[in-house]
């Protein structure tokens, strides 16, 4: 097993530049190739004066720029790639050029070489299958731009071999990355867990629950993620995020869980794609800015509310509230149900009753909703509970609210994630956290908010939906069952 000195890299654009940048700022030697020459060339100077710019600032050793000019070749040809022990591929995301490519590289390189892809969505052993030695073939798939982002997916195809897939690991820890290994597949780890927080959100607005604006405060204000689903589709490009969302539901063969929706596909084709044409589920036109959370009017009524069904939960907003109970209104909390299902079950007056999501209470966030015909009930609770110091949000009825159905997909696809060994419960968590910048991993939240209740909402979405798209994952139903932490492998 021969360690990395010399590091090839085929394409010069945004993602290969980056690679050789971080390749020459950990001290390898370095081999450039495009076919557009002046390309080439362009990235070369582009490279040098960040690593100049970073040296100025003292965060690279005196010397490091004219150190890196003297450790990259810009390779005339792919027969200059001999010398290297790893080379990776970064050109455009098509199959037939990257599979032709690695057969060429395959020829030229030493037969211990890595042949690595940084392709983000196709298969690896597609990629692959022309070649005569798949065992020393893997992906590396970087996230843009390179030198800021610290995550790299180390994507092992069947053929992969174990030697190869520990060297490529090494050699993401070489050049200042935090790798983890994945299983070759559509979306590998991260654009396949990725698909839970829009594809919910977009099921939401859909179902005529709520609005984008409405949902992306809920995910923002109630649990710190720093985009909702729908200002981060409109950051990524509708025309981006709708194809991969269909690549890999066709991939994962038509599971409902990863299915997409007909308000997204609508979007992709009017053109609404989202900040590059100054409008996507928002308008970027003006200063408008995104949608504002509601405060507690001039004169905010007052409740004496009385508790429908027991719970903790509203045991504890009773305290922080203050309230004496009486009969103004019944409130409960339900757990995966919608307020019409908790009312026909527990023989409630739909028009007395409002449900409140109590998941975020902590975080001083709250969310009511009301049975039909209670819209007006439920606005004015929201009105009371904000005069109280609560971020509140007012949605139509729906099973799990906003928060515990994204928080629920998200969860349980991570757990399904676990169950056909994408990753590890702790790779799925640092990867979509460095990744993605979620505030806590699929399998922290799933811990948060407690594998039984996390189960509850699942196997209760599904039986009011009739939808597989709620299917609990095994993975999260056995431990679940067992009383075992989510973080308990098999």
């Amino acid at each position: 097993m021969s360690d990395v000195k010399t590091l090839g890299v085929v394409g010069a654009g945004p993602m290969g530049q980056g690679i050789a940048q971080i390749g020459l700022q950990s001290g390898l030697n370095v081999v450039l190739y495009d076919l557009n020459r002046e390309a080439l060339e362009k990235s070369a100077a582009t490279m040098f004066g960040f690593i100049q710019k970073l040296e100025d600032k003292g965060k690279l050793e005196p010397g490091a720029t004219e150190s890196a000019k003297a450790r990259l070749k810009l390779a005339d040809g792919v027969a200059d790639f001999a010398p290297c022990e790893a080379v990776i591929e970064a050109i455009i995301e098509r199959l037939e050029p990257k599979q032709s490519l690695f057969a060429e590289l395959e020829g030229v390189v030493a037969p211990d070489a890595i042949i690595a892809s940084n392709t983000s969505s196709l298969s690896v052993a597609e990629i692959a299958a022309g070649c005569k030695t798949k065992d020393r073939i893997c992906g590396l798939h970087f996230f843009n731009p390179v030198p800021l982002m610290r995550l790299v997916e180390v994507v092992v195809a069947p053929g992969t071999s174990q030697e190869v897939a520990d060297r490529a690991v090494a050699l993401s820890h070489k050049i200042g990355k935090d790798p983890v290994v994945v299983k070759d597949g559509p979306g590998f780890l991260v654009n396949l867990q990725g698909r839970a927080l829009p594809q919910e959100g977009l099921q939401i607005v859909q179902d005529g629950v709520s609005d984008p604006g409405t949902v992306d405060r809920i995910m923002r204000d109630a649990m710190n993620f720093r985009m909702g689903p729908f200002e981060l589709m409109d950051l990524t490009g509708i025309d981006v995020n709708f194809p991969a969302s269909t690549y890999i539901y066709e991939g994962y063969q038509h599971d409902p869980r990863l299915k997409t929706t007909t308000l997204h596909a609508l979007m992709r084709y009017s053109g609404n794609l989202g900040r590059k044409t100054g409008s996507g589920f928002f308008d970027y036109s003006g200063d408008a800015g995104f949608p504002t959370s509601p405060e507690a009017s001039a004169n905010p009524p007052s409740f004496s509310p009385r508790i429908g069904e027991a719970s903790a939960d509203l045991d504890a907003l009773g305290k922080d509230v203050g309230w004496t109970e009486g009969s103004d209104v019944t409130l409960i909390a339900p757990i995966g149900e919608d307020c019409s299902t908790a009312c026909a079950r527990l023989g409630l007056d739909p028009k007395t009753t409002v449900a409140v999501d109590c998941t975020a209470r902590t975080n001083m966030h709250l969310t009511v909703m009301a049975a039909p015909g209670g819209g007006e009930l439920a606005a004015q609770v929201a009105d009371w509970l904000r005069s109280k110091g609560f971020k509140v949000e007012a949605i139509k009825d729906s099973p799990g609210f906003v928060l515990q159905r994204i928080l629920g997909m998200i969860a349980n696809l991570g757990c399904e994630l676990a169950q056909i060994g994408v990753g590890t419960p702790a790779d799925i968590d640092l990867a979509m956290k460095l990744a993605q910048n979620y505030p806590k991993g699929p399998m922290e939240i799933a811990d948060w908010l407690g594998l039984e209740k996390l189960h509850t909402i699942m196997r209760t979405m599904q039986e009011i939906t009739g939808s597989d798209r709620y299917r609990p994952a095994l993975w999260l139903r056995r431990r679940a069952m067992l009383g075992l932490s989510v973080y308990t492998a098999d």
